[in-house]
């Protein structure tokens, strides 16, 4: 099920920045939020009030969720972060980077990406990122780039500054020296039209319709149940080659790698059931890391404590691959829709998989699959 949030009045959510009074005292809020905010605002929706055994049930709700999807909808459509191979053109339009043999050196994949003819002497990335709509997304994945635009995040939501100081907890008094100052982030445009939240939850059973306390300070939000989801079509191809474009940040235990790459041939296999893929990685548009960590509430003694720190690739990075072993239609059937993202909240990168399962429930690494563009397939074709 899919649900969006809708803020009551500012939002904000922690970034893996360190943040003292006094010290690193000007924090500005992420936007959207990492996949894990979603976590303990949903399954706290599902717990029984006034429930003595509240702290073993939060701990069952956590385990029963799955996160799925998860990110913004403007103007009530669905939206996606900007595919890190495509290119800002004139206007919000967009246009696809290309690919080319990688430069003698020690980079580490057979292709890389660049705009070959620089044809665009000046690229600039729209404020608070490039985003996609649905329509353009399902081109993007068709490998067309006719009629794509990216449109700005930053028009639909604004920050606005609070400005605080810490208090003494023995005295009550203000501390000297002690001023922060906190960029908040309130999902709306100038004409007050709300840019909502999305996620897509299952597991535990929700409310249609309930009040949430979401992200860092608590903040009050609607949670309203949607009658539609993203029904993204998987591409009909044939092809020898496919990507797969991340549409939320992914934690990789070799880093920018998958734990099933092989580091030196780049080739692995993916299986799950009975249904199983071999591909070797040979381009990669990865755009810088994003520390991932803050605080969870153990339910073991209601006690905030800090997360391991992770690094993860940023949504709207994609990867290219060359199949060795099965079809297209295999990759759309293991990856397609999914969350590929090898680190699960409070067990790390190694715990027992459910029936072979290698895909992530927290909504990290969600990724869709694509063709690649005619153009570059027929020159891979040739290599």
């Amino acid at each position: 099920m899919f649900y969006k949030i809708d803020a009551v009045d500012t939002l904000f959510f922690r970034s893996a920045a360190p943040f003292d009074a006094g010290v690193n005292y000007a924090p500005r809020s992420l936007f959207p939020p990492l996949p894990s905010v979603y976590t303990g605002a949903l399954y706290s929706c599902a717990l029984p009030q006034n429930d003595a055994k509240i702290s073993a049930k939060a701990l069952s709700l956590s385990r029963q969720l799955k996160i799925g999807f998860n990110g913004v909808m403007i103007n009530n459509d669905f939206c996606f972060p900007r595919p890190l191979d495509t290119i800002v053109v004139e206007g919000t339009g967009l246009d696809f980077m290309y690919l080319s043999p990688s430069p003698i050196g020690s980079y580490p994949l057979q292709y890389c990406l660049s705009d070959v003819n620089s044809r665009y002497q000046k690229q600039l990335e729209p404020r608070g990122g490039g985003y996609l709509i649905k329509e353009d997304l399902q081109t993007y994945l068709a490998g067309e780039s006719k009629g794509m635009a990216c449109y700005s995040l930053a028009d639909h939501y604004h920050e606005e500054d609070r400005i605080g100081i810490q208090i003494d907890r023995n005295s009550g008094a203000a501390q000297d020296k002690k001023m922060y100052h906190i960029k908040m982030a309130r999902p709306a445009d100038r004409e007050n039209n709300k840019c909502s939240l999305v996620v897509e939850a299952n597991g535990i059973s929700l409310p249609e319709q309930a009040v949430v306390k979401i992200g860092g300070e608590g903040k009050v939000a609607q949670l309203c149940r949607l009658d539609r989801s993203i029904s993204l079509s998987p591409v009909a191809e044939k092809a020898e080659f496919f990507k797969l474009y991340f549409a939320t940040p992914a934690i990789f235990k070799k880093g920018w790698l998958p734990w099933w790459i092989d580091e030196k041939t780049k080739t692995g296999v993916f299986a799950y059931k009975k249904r199983q893929i071999r591909v070797k990685l040979i381009c990669a548009a990865v755009g810088r890391y994003i520390p991932t960590g803050g605080f969870s509430v153990d339910p073991h003694d209601n006690k905030a404590k800090p997360r391991e720190m992770r690094y993860a690739i940023p949504a709207g990075s994609v990867y290219y691959f060359q199949i060795i072993e099965g079809t297209f239609e295999d990759a759309s059937k293991l990856f397609h829709q999914k969350c590929l993202s090898d680190y699960r909240e409070t067990r790390g990168f190694i715990y027992d998989n459910w029936d072979r399962m290698r895909y992530c429930d927290r909504g990290f690494g969600y990724c869709f699959v694509g063709a690649v563009k005619n153009e570059e397939g027929q020159i891979l074709c040739m290599k």
